[in-house]
């Protein structure tokens, strides 16, 4: 009788609902990646998100509605030029700085536990690569060390 009355006062309890709350209304095991707001607005990481939703068109795009609609624009095409679902999400529990979440792809229903699930852990930016720039010798080195 306690549970009824519980659920009758405030709501079905929610499964893991920190979560939930994290990525943007659906479990971690269901998620494939995650990008943060800051990652969202960078355009340049449109190209991982394109390749993410490539590999797997079954899956489903959540984006966070606290970003500007100029940011998300990019998202919501690719995702429908490729004929995946999106949704957004508004709700005031989703976080509003640049390190919260701003978009997941994930599945439906089915875990997947699929890790890493970060941007930059799964789509680590290349860098050139640090090749030591030979050091020009001056007049002493070129009389004293004859090489």
């Amino acid at each position: 009788m306690e549970e009824h009355l519980q659920s009758a006062m405030y709501g079905t309890p929610k499964i893991n609902p920190d979560e939930q709350r994290h990525y943007l209304g659906t479990f971690r095991e269901r998620v494939s990646l995650t990008m943060t707001i800051a990652e969202v607005r960078d355009r340049n990481n449109l190209e991982a998100f394109i390749t993410e939703i490539t590999a797997h068109p079954d899956y489903q795009v959540i984006l966070n509605g606290h970003i500007d609609q100029a940011d998300l624009g990019p998202y919501m095409k690719v995702a429908s030029q490729n004929n995946v679902q999106f949704s957004i999400k508004q709700d005031t529990i989703y976080g509003i700085s640049d390190s919260d979440i701003g978009l997941v792809v994930c599945t439906n229903a089915t875990a997947i536990n699929v890790a890493p699930v970060a941007l930059r852990q799964k789509y680590p930016t290349e860098t050139p690569s640090a090749t030591p720039i030979p050091k020009k010798k001056g007049l002493l080195d070129r009389l004293f060390h004859d090489n």
